[in-house]
């Protein structure tokens, strides 16, 4: 799965077996591409401005945006979050570090919280594929080209950032 187009981080990640029918599956995806259509848009904004003196004003009023925003997702997300894994995300894969895996074969809902600028939980439909030794896997599928759009862009943008931390600017 890494050979291509990934990233890796530390991110709350929880599964259970997929038992939605079509209308909810449909809605669950709707909602996931909203989600990191926000997530690509609040956090491409960072990447993308400068730090000169005539954005200092309007960054003030998007880290109180965000600081609200925040908190509003805060308060409707459950107590719990799930326990935080280490995640590698590709625009058709995900594979993460959990002993037992779920069965091959099974069909699932995958819930990860990819953002802090936004911790809402992104559900995704999956299959789960053979695992590896402590690593569990899954083929994302079925995504509407929406959903699938806003998924490459997210994991685009984490690949990017990864290859210029690692290059030290």
């Amino acid at each position: 799965m890494t050979d291509g187009l990934s990233c890796t981080s530390p991110m709350p990640l929880a599964w259970h077996p997929d038992s939605l029918d079509e209308l909810a599956r449909q809605g669950m995806m709707r909602e996931a591409a909203l989600l990191l259509a926000a997530i690509n848009q609040m956090e491409g904004t960072h990447d993308l401005e400068g730090g000169g003196p005539e954005n200092r004003r309007l960054d003030r009023i998007e880290a109180k945006l965000d600081l609200a925003l925040h908190l509003l997702a805060r308060g409707l997300e459950p107590a719990q979050a799930p326990v935080t894994r280490n995640v590698t995300l590709s625009p058709t894969d995900v594979q993460w570090n959990e002993a037992p895996a779920p069965g091959t074969g099974t069909r699932l809902i995958l819930e990860l919280r990819p953002s802090d600028h936004l911790p809402l939980t992104l559900r995704l439909p999956a299959v789960a594929l053979e695992p590896l030794p402590g690593i569990a896997r899954a083929r994302l599928e079925h995504l509407p080209e929406a959903l699938d759009d806003a998924l490459h862009q997210f994991v685009f943008r984490r690949h990017r950032q990864a290859i210029r931390a690692r290059a030290g600017g």
